[in-house]
């Protein structure tokens, strides 16, 4: 069955609110974002999806939508969902075109545990 993972906000949302949610095929190959409502977010700024493992640096999904359904990557999760070793989620806020650095460098605005 697919997976689905509610990203709620964090103590740095404060007037962006909203949630996000992202949902995963039983493979992890297929998934998509979205937020339940639109995220105000600045015009020079983008959400970006992060997983990472309970130990370890995150990984980037992708970039995400503010305001709609984001269809993400397919593989952005090798060896599928249990192969990932995904612990939990979080959306950042980075300049446009995402993180320069490869790791979250704004602030971590929602935050979700994957629940086996």
């Amino acid at each position: 069955p697919p997976v689905m993972v509610v990203l709620q906000p964090t103590g740095n949302a404060a007037g962006i609110g909203g949630s996000v949610v992202a949902s995963f095929s039983a493979d992890g190959r297929a998934a998509v974002a979205r937020p339940v409502q639109p995220v105000a977010v600045q015009t020079d700024r983008t959400l970006e999806l992060w997983w990472a493992p309970a130990e370890g640096k995150p990984k980037s999904l992708g970039l995400i939508r503010a305001d709609g359904v984001t269809v993400l990557r397919p593989g952005a999760l090798p060896g599928g969902l249990k192969g990932s070793g995904i612990d939990h989620m979080a959306v950042s806020v980075e300049p446009a075109g995402g993180s320069p650095t490869g790791q979250p460098t704004g602030p971590v605005v929602f935050y979700g545990k994957l629940v086996p």
